[in-house]
């Protein structure tokens, strides 16, 4: 059976905090071998008996956490009028993807608002906005009875469906709900370059997050603790982390990259 990103976390975890225990435990032990038999010095005299052999110095390494990644906490901050950027924004084809677990503290009520607001498809809608009547006229520009009534139609269907699709909220948490992408950039498609650029400022990755899972605890203990992992493309989000921390005042979010998973 295939394993959920939450045991992967944990088995990661325990094998860590395994490998930690026995370097510690090997650390402890006597060193059998490794004795280093000093040369003869100018002040021993010819017979004068031997010396102990002496224990080289041991190179301590660094102990490593117990867990396989760092909760870094998320401050907010004043929205900033908008930069251009030092660099060109990052959009691989073929992006890496990297574990993360975010954990957000806070009153179960505003929790609970919080949820409510960060559930979301978890996906963009690329192409143009089919429920504004404005921009389906510009692209069938004949005025006639039967144009307008197509566009109507066009534009009571998709309405239903971006509703089905809300509603549905296939994901606990998505970038896009807390943190939405302009419609009119959404029209030019993930390929533009303006695209791009404004996932890389606002977002901090090149595409919305996957395998958005909340990991629960016991199911009958009331907590005012919320985690949940996910894996974002290529970095961290964490311009968009930071405008949701700005956003939501009376909370606390906590990151954990997890580089070895």
């Amino acid at each position: 059976m295939p394993q959920t990103t939450a045991e992967i976390i944990a088995d990661v975890d325990a094998t860590v905090a395994r490998l930690e225990a026995y370097r510690l435990e090997l650390e402890a032990r006597p060193v059998a071998h490794g004795y280093l038999e000093p040369g003869p010095s100018d002040d021993d005299e010819l017979g004068g008996g031997f010396r102990l052999p002496t224990r080289p110095a041991l190179t301590r390494h660094t102990p490593r956490p117990p867990a396989s990644g760092t909760a870094f906490s998320i401050a907010g901050s004043e929205l900033l009028e908008p930069k251009t950027p030092l660099s060109r924004p990052l959009f691989n084809p073929q992006p890496d993807w990297l574990a993360h677990v975010l954990t957000v503290t806070g009153s179960e009520a505003v929790l609970a608002q919080f949820r409510a607001a960060a559930a979301g498809t978890g996906r963009l809608s690329w192409g143009p906005d089919v429920t504004n009547r404005e921009d389906l006229s510009r692209i069938f520009p004949v005025g006639d009875s039967r144009t307008a009534a197509l566009i109507g139609q066009i534009v009571q269907t998709q309405t239903v469906l971006l509703a089905q699709e809300t509603g549905s909220s296939s994901v606990p948490f998505d970038l896009n709900a807390l943190c939405p992408m302009p419609l009119d950039l959404l029209s030019l498609g993930p390929a533009s370059p303006m695209t791009q650029t404004w996932l890389w400022e606002h977002w901090g990755t090149s595409r919305p997050l996957r395998q958005v899972e909340v990991m629960d605890g016991h199911p009958k203990k009331i907590t005012n603790h919320w985690s949940f992992s996910f894996w974002s493309a290529d970095w961290t989000p964490w311009p968009a982390l930071r405008a949701i921390a700005t956003q939501w005042p009376d909370l606390t979010f906590s990151i954990r990259p997890l580089y070895d998973v």
